[in-house]
């Protein structure tokens, strides 16, 4: 079951803010190696961003939750920066078929050819969510409980009825894996 995303007031845009300050800033230090001060304006545009599709109503009816959205915004402004610096350089496929990074930037640029009209990170959002409807029980409500609805380890071994929270999360890491060879598979195939 999905919920509505509600247009959220200023106190907790700002509060969202500064909880996804070190999570943000250290994903886009750690991803693309940018210095602290374009970190700190990609933020501060990102920001912007969010706040405006959230005046303008576009949240409304989004699935996702307000972190996953508000990070790909900060990967598409860390790319649009790059790209502007020129530093969005050929990767030597060779080198860069084992590389994670390569997958994801490969992924998303099937996905941008897919339809100019859906913003990327609805389409990732989309296969995500397929992926992850695709499992077999109980991965694909294990991992929307962990993911998407922020539950607890705890939480989620009462509600699956694990004895312990190490339990769910034993089980939790093999659906990841499985999510993680589908997501692969997916990929490789559109590359082909």
């Amino acid at each position: 079951m999905t919920v509505p995303m509600p247009t959220y007031s200023k106190k907790v845009l700002d509060e969202f803010a500064s909880r996804q300050w070190t999570r943000a800033i250290a994903l886009l230090k750690k991803r693309y190696g940018l210095p602290d001060e374009d970190c700190k304006d990609i933020f501060q545009e990102a920001f912007i961003v969010l706040w405006s599709d959230n005046n303008s109503g576009k949240l409304d009816g989004m699935t996702a939750s307000l972190g996953t959205y508000f990070l790909g915004i900060c990967i598409n402004k860390a790319r649009e920066l790059l790209r502007s610096q020129g530093k969005m350089a050929a990767v030597d496929i060779d080198d860069a078929i084992a590389s994670k990074a390569f997958v994801e930037e490969k992924a998303d640029e099937i996905l941008y050819a897919f339809d100019d009209d859906q913003p990327l990170v609805e389409k990732k959002q989309k296969i995500v969510r397929q992926i992850v409807k695709d499992l077999p029980s109980p991965c694909d409500k294990l991992l929307w409980g962990f993911f998407r609805d922020n539950f607890s380890m705890t939480t989620l071994a009462q509600m699956f009825h694990y004895k312990t929270a190490n339990a769910a999360k034993v089980t939790k890491h093999r659906c990841q894996e499985k999510f993680k060879q589908r997501y692969i598979a997916l990929v490789n195939a559109l590359l082909k």
